[in-house]
């Protein structure tokens, strides 16, 4: 048993030395550099980024390149709203039966006929 505690002793001891009572230079200068570089992340991270009066004034002149233009011509104008008003006069007149042409059964133009997963189900509130 005295044996036992004498290697106990031993180890111990031999473990006392091992370990030194303060770090290295070089490992605090490393700890030192990690903090100031983190600090550093840390302030940029607070504080956002401010573009360059010359980035924003690119900006702004690629924006006014791709900004559309207004038709110059009044028969691009003409055009527009005589399309507009022929598909309102068909929509609203349903000139020779159209529809009657398309569904030849005589089944009315609803959503449902068109798409079936829109067939809806109405909730009866009587």
């Amino acid at each position: 048993m005295n044996d036992d505690m004498k290697d106990q002793d031993d180890l111990i001891a031999a473990l006392r030395d091992l370990k030194s009572p303060a770090p290295s230079a070089a490992l605090m200068a490393r700890i030192d550099g990690d903090a100031a570089a983190l600090s550093a992340l840390d302030a940029g991270r607070r504080t956002p980024p401010v573009p360059s009066e010359m980035l924003m004034a690119r900006i702004a002149r690629d924006a006014a390149r791709q900004r559309p233009r207004r038709w110059q011509s009044p028969a691009g104008w003409a055009a527009l709203v005589a399309a507009g008003v022929a598909g309102l006069a068909i929509g609203l007149a349903d000139p020779v039966g159209m529809t009657a042409s398309v569904w030849p059964d005589g089944d009315t133009l609803a959503m449902s006929t068109l798409v079936p997963a829109y067939d809806f189900q109405y909730l009866d509130l009587e």
